[in-house]
Parts: structure tokens; C-alpha cells; sequence
């Protein structure tokens, strides 16, 4: 199928390839389908892609890429919904947030998306009990002195 999207114009949609959201994403529960693009420069970004709503896309990152020490437990009801034998089936992403310059961007460390990549279901996951926050920066935050500027 193809999709007329906003932001990578039309692309061509394999029905293999299209992930489905039971719940959908909190604030979209709506929506229960959607496609992986990858960047096709760095591994470490991707986008999900909504079939439903083509103008509604969200920019991912690996967050074990950015945050080496990034470690959670994944819920036994996660596991059963994403339909997880093992640990090897599932690609976990957070959702960055860019709100006025890409070195201010802030990724949702408390609710990873979560792909099951052999069944093709995913879910995004709230973490309990976690230190993590829903606006962790990705990149260091500069200061003056960083700059080399003056106050």
C-alpha cells in the first residue's frame, strides 16, 4: 500500500512490515498501526510511521546508543501483550521530543516503545518505579562557561 505521509512524502508499505499497537500510544490509542523507517544514515534513528494518520510520525531513538547504562525491567503483562519468547525478539526505541533546536532535544527514558520484531506487535511501555525521566536530554546541556562565553 502506499502513504501519502507529511514528513517522507509517498512511500510503499509492505503489509509484513506494519507493527500493531493493541492500545495504541498513549494519546493516539486510536491508532494501532504503524511502520519502522529507518534512517537510512544512522542506525540509531528511526521513525514510527502511522498508517492510520500519515501526518502523524514520531522520531526515535536506540536509547542504549545515547545511554549506555539504560536498564529496565520489562513488566510480565508487557511481555505477555508484545508476545515475547525471548529477549532477542525485542527492539526497543524511546520517542525524542525537539522543541526549539535539536541540542535541546529530550528523549521519554520512562516509556519505551517497544517492538516485538519477529510477531510484529509493539507497545509502549510506563515504567514503574523508575528514576528515568519523560525529558531526559540527549545531548549535554551548555553552559556559558562551556561556550567559553561570558554571563
Amino acid at each position: 500500500m502506499e502513504l501519502i505521509t507529511d514528513v517522507f512524502g509517498v512511500i510503499t508499505v509492505e503489509e509484513k512490515d506494519i507493527f500493531h499497537f493493541e492500545v495504541g500510544i498513549p494519546g493516539f490509542e486510536e491508532l494501532s498501526s504503524f511502520v519502522v523507517i529507518q534512517d537510512s544514515t544512522e542506525a540509531s534513528f528511526s521513525y514510527l510511521q502511522s498508517v492510520e494518520r500519515p501526518e502523524l510520525s514520531f522520531f526515535l531513538i536506540d536509547p542504549f546508543a545515547f545511554f549506555p547504562a539504560y536498564d529496565f525491567e520489562l513488566p510480565e503483562t508487557a511481555v505477555k501483550d508484545l508476545k515475547a519468547e525471548s529477549i532477542e525478539q525485542l527492539l526497543v526505541r524511546t520517542i525524542v521530543t525537539v522543541r526549539d533546536k535539536l541540542s535541546n532535544a529530550t528523549t521519554n527514558l520512562v516509556a519505551p516503545i517497544v517492538l516485538n520484531m519477529e510477531e510484529r506487535v509493539g507497545k509502549q511501555v510506563i515504567l514503574i518505579q523508575t528514576d528515568y525521566t519523560t525529558r531526559h536530554n540527549l545531548f549535554p546541556i551548555e553552559t556559558d562557561e562551556v561556550k567559553g562565553g561570558n554571563p
